[in-house]
């Protein structure tokens, strides 16, 4: 009889974790984006982004992750609500996780043109 127990009493002990596991999962959900005003953004994406000179919402990136171009009015700024999570920015592309590191300033693809051929033809 203690064997037959066992397979359901395993299964009840892995719902359980499962669950408080799921529970805390959800505590820390880095999916829980703050709506900051206009001037509180700009500040945060000029706070949390050291890498470049935030003018303005309007100053776009591309996202090396998922291929998009976004604007700082776009950027999620994740975190910080409940005190156990510091506050840092994401793309806000569904399922692109990237973070500023992932970031770089849009180019012209005529520029891209221009820069290969110099490169090409070695300067000349």
């Amino acid at each position: 009889m203690a064997t037959t127990l066992l397979p359901l009493i395993a299964s009840a002990l892995f719902l359980q974790i499962a669950t408080e596991f799921a529970t805390i999962g959800s505590m820390f959900s880095p999916e829980q984006s703050i709506r900051p005003g206009a001037e509180d953004k700009l500040a945060a994406l000029r706070r949390l982004d050291k890498s470049r000179a935030w003018n303005c919402l309007d100053d776009r990136l591309y996202c090396t992750i998922c291929k998009r171009e976004i604007s700082g009015r776009q950027i999620e700024v994740v975190g910080g609500t409940n005190g156990l999570r510091a506050l840092h920015l994401k793309c806000s592309t569904p399922g692109c996780f990237s973070t500023p590191a992932d970031w770089i300033l849009p180019v012209k693809s005529d520029t891209v043109r221009e820069i290969d051929i110099r490169f090409r033809d070695n300067g000349a």
